[in-house]
């Protein structure tokens, strides 16, 4: 299951329980009529749901526009479930040091998704992290896969499954500097935010 649609039902749980909890202290502990009561633990529950429940978050973070937000909630949706096809195939791999090629690649991605779904402003930057990368790392590691599996090694399919497993080290690569890149980006934004911050102060402008 995608993590940020664990957090949605995880939270889901904790907000029916509490508006439970409610209700329960509402009508038996103080009293209160019970339609009351019921209708006061029902608005707590829909104004937790739109404040605090994960799935605002986007909003929450500045993605206003609803055109974006379905656009980076797919673009999310549909990473990790590639993510998840590929940490399958991973498994699925029986020699040593490709599986740990494809492990590092598995890591580096899982990276990526969780800091994207982090910062869901950058999705935008890096759409083709979705839409092109890792299209083409699954459909490169499941070729890979089905074709070992075959146990066929002609001269032709041993240069391609070769050349196969060199790619991957720079997949591998490319994807660790992709992650650094986007870091980057967060340290020159705070070295700014710094800048102004100690112009402001030498300026005695607070």
């Amino acid at each position: 299951m995608l993590i940020y649609r664990k957090n949605i039902i995880r939270f889901d749980i904790l907000n029916t329980l509490l508006g439970i909890i409610i209700f329960i202290v509402l009508f038996a502990v103080l009293k209160m009529e019970i339609i009351i009561s019921g209708v006061l633990a029902l608005l707590i529950y829909i104004g937790s749901s739109l404040l605090f429940a994960p799935n605002n978050k986007l909003v929450l973070l500045g993605i206003k526009d609803s055109n974006k937000q379905k656009e980076y909630m797919d673009l999310l949706d549909n990473g990790y479930e590639n993510y998840e096809k590929i940490s399958k195939l991973r498994n699925q791999l029986t020699k040593p040091e490709i599986k740990a090629k494809c492990t590092l690649i598995v890591n580096q991605i899982a990276k990526i998704l969780k800091y994207l779904e982090k910062h869901p402003n950058k999705i935008g930057q890096n759409k083709k992290f979705f839409t092109y990368y890792l299209e083409a790392i699954l459909k490169i590691i499941n070729s890979y896969n089905d074709i070992s599996t075959q146990n066929v090694h002609t001269k032709e399919i041993e240069e391609v499954m070769d050349k196969t497993e060199k790619s991957l080290t720079l997949i591998e690569k490319s994807l660790e500097e992709q992650f650094s890149k986007m870091l980057q980006n967060d340290a020159l934004d705070l070295d700014t935010e710094i800048d102004l911050l100690n112009n402001s102060i030498n300026m005695k402008d607070f």
